[in-house]
């Protein structure tokens, strides 16, 4: 199977979609990418570019739960985790 090779503006469109992503969306995306399967699909170097820019949205996400529980708004935290879904 010929792998997938991402373009720049492959690479651009899913950095900017990962920024849109709450933490249970960031959590699905990150358990596909790294699904046996679907790593047979990409190049090794963008399956580290897509990792990375999780990795760093992950950072991201943790950085505004954090702040959310020392300020004791757990509705923010709640968003943060839900992109604003109660469920």
């Amino acid at each position: 199977m010929e792998k997938v090779k991402m373009t720049q503006e492959d690479k651009t469109y899913f950095k900017n979609g990962v920024k849109t992503l709450c933490g249970t969306e960031l959590i699905v995306v990150i358990k596909v990418i790294n699904d046996p399967d679907i790593k047979k699909i990409f190049t090794q170097d963008n399956l580290d570019f897509m990792n990375k820019e999780l990795g760093r949205q992950a950072g991201a996400v943790f950085a505004r739960i954090l702040r959310a529980f020392k300020k004791r708004d757990f509705k923010e935290a709640q968003r943060v985790l839900t992109g604003g879904r109660s469920e």
